[in-house]
């Protein structure tokens, strides 16, 4: 019988060759859950401002090195395997959620297992739909993780939020 961790990793497996991302231990994994439920209700409630903020000054929980070194490729595994957590949490507080709480949530919860993740908030460039011009989204190393890769073409960024690096 297998785990659900080594399915998930036979399931999303790297075809490049990347090396399985590491286990994320239970603990890291409550701190991340943690920290996005503060964010999205600071977000629901205070607003952009606040929540960035927040998202800013956040540190990392305890094991976030081994994730801070991974090779991108193997970054994205892991993420692929992670963003289920995040996406629960996001539905459990905010089940309409739009581009901005997603972006959001998923920023903070792979900033807090210590992935170097980015929210951009940008503009549309052909604006197409005046109540949707503005859009949101998270990057991992530069590329899009939450939403098509193609949509940093169809936008200017306006703003990219990330957690301050980490020397501890």
């Amino acid at each position: 019988m297998t785990t659900l961790t080594q399915q998930l990793d036979y399931l999303l497996s790297d075809t490049q060759g990347a090396p399985a991302p590491p286990t994320v231990p239970w603990r890291l994994r409550l701190h991340a859950i943690r920290h996005t439920i503060r964010a999205l209700r600071l977000l629901k409630t205070q607003g952009w401002g606040p929540a960035h903020r927040y998202y800013q000054n956040l540190h990392p929980g305890l094991g976030w090195r081994k994730n801070a070194v991974l090779e991108p490729r193997t970054a994205f595994l892991l993420v692929r395997r992670e963003i289920l957590f995040s996406q629960l949490v996001l539905h459990a507080l905010e089940p309409n959620a739009i581009c901005l709480p997603r972006a959001l949530s998923l920023g903070v919860y792979l900033s807090a297992l210590g992935l170097p993740a980015e929210v951009i908030v940008a503009r549309e460039r052909a604006l197409t739909d005046p109540q949707y011009g503005f859009h949101a989204w998270t990057e991992l190393y530069g590329e899009v993780v939450n939403d098509r890769p193609e949509v940093q073409l169809g936008h200017t960024i306006l703003q990219r939020v990330s957690t301050q690096p980490r020397n501890e």
